[in-house]
């Protein structure tokens, strides 16, 4: 496979035939080869802006644009450091919530459904699991967002991923980190009520995860753990887990394309269980073969800045070749990349 550079960035949400992509404190979105379609959105105010055009501070202070949602109505959900915004169509700010725990969702953590409705799941360091967690809602397109479901200072870590499912029509939601921290839930009733799947132990990690007719998809998410990662398939049928495939470190991303193909990503935090310095790109094809079909190595600059990691936009299901977005990485440190010819 031949992947290729397209734009400077993170790309966040693919959208039809747009890349939205955040730069520092402005975004805009792309065609499939990087040409700029939309007008650039600024936010932010002047001294936010200067440190965020800068890389390292900008991944070492968690700055820049975390999340970026388009919205039913046209208008846009932006994720800062602890704060989101709600923008019209003009890129005005109609709201902003804060006051939630962490500095920002987890990568997956915030979602908008076919309906409307957005949910954003708190994530903190939490180490001693200390702090209760919490999941909001919106039904009024992000004006306002209110607490739905907290879990207690010793349930779980933080809320790792909420994700809409077109198959099943249902929301999942996961958690870490220890294994008795982990957990994959479902709600049928746009988050109302909560159903335990499956939990207890590191193959129920994930940051995220892949949707296909049949089954679920992840990599589990194994850090400063010694146990192993893997691609993992769960039947929707009879939800039993299968280990697919070992891979070389914690899984920081999980995509799948209009076709059914899925794509898992490792990453590099520093863990003992990691089997090099790089970032892999893995494949699994409908067929069930996978296949290793790119990696890039770690950059110089610590892990405190940024963990070496590829992560892949929102929306990516309804693109037809895979695009992610290179962080702390050798031959990317902010570029998004697309399968090209």
């Amino acid at each position: 496979m031949h992947f290729r550079e397209i734009c400077h960035g993170r790309a966040l949400f693919v959208q039809e035939n747009k890349i939205w992509i955040a730069q520092g404190l402005d975004f805009f979105a792309v065609n499939t080869t990087g040409e700029r379609v939309t007008p650039k959105y600024s936010i932010g105010q002047v001294v936010d802006r200067f440190i965020s055009s800068f890389r390292l501070s900008r991944q070492l202070l968690r700055l820049g644009i975390h999340h970026l949602l388009p919205l039913n109505n046209g208008g846009f959900l932006v994720v800062l450091k602890r704060q989101t915004l709600t923008l019209d169509q003009g890129g005005k700010i109609l709201s902003i919530f804060s006051g939630y725990r962490g500095n920002k969702p987890g990568h997956r953590g915030v979602c908008v459904t076919p309906d409307g409705t957005i949910f954003f799941g708190e994530y903190t360091i939490n180490i001693h699991n200390d702090t209760p967690t919490s999941l909001y809602r919106s039904t009024d397109d992000g004006l306002s967002f209110h607490k739905i479901l907290t879990f207690a200072k010793d349930e779980v870590r933080h809320i790792h991923f909420i994700q809409w499912d077109k198959y099943e029509n249902c929301l999942w939601m996961g958690t870490g980190d220890k294994d008795s921290e982990c957990r994959l839930m479902l709600s049928r009733d746009n988050g109302d009520s909560w159903e335990t799947i499956g939990q207890g132990n590191q193959l129920w990690r994930a940051v995220g995860i892949s949707s296909t007719e049949n089954a679920l998809y992840w990599g589990t998410d194994a850090g400063s753990v010694p146990d192993p990662n893997f691609i993992v398939k769960m039947d929707r049928r009879t939800r039993e887990l299968t280990k697919i495939q070992e891979v070389q470190g914690p899984c920081h991303g999980n995509a799948v394309l209009a076709d059914g193909t899925v794509f898992v990503s490792t990453g590099i935090e520093g863990g003992a269980n990691e089997q090099d310095r790089c970032a892999h790109l893995w494949q699994v094809q409908r067929d069930g073969k996978v296949q290793e079909v790119y990696r890039m190595k770690k950059d110089i600059f610590p892990l405190i800045i940024q963990y070496g990691v590829m992560r892949f936009p929102m929306g990516i299901e309804s693109c037809d070749a895979v695009v992610f977005t290179t962080y702390a990485l050798r031959n990317g440190p902010e570029q998004v990349w697309r399968l090209g010819d």
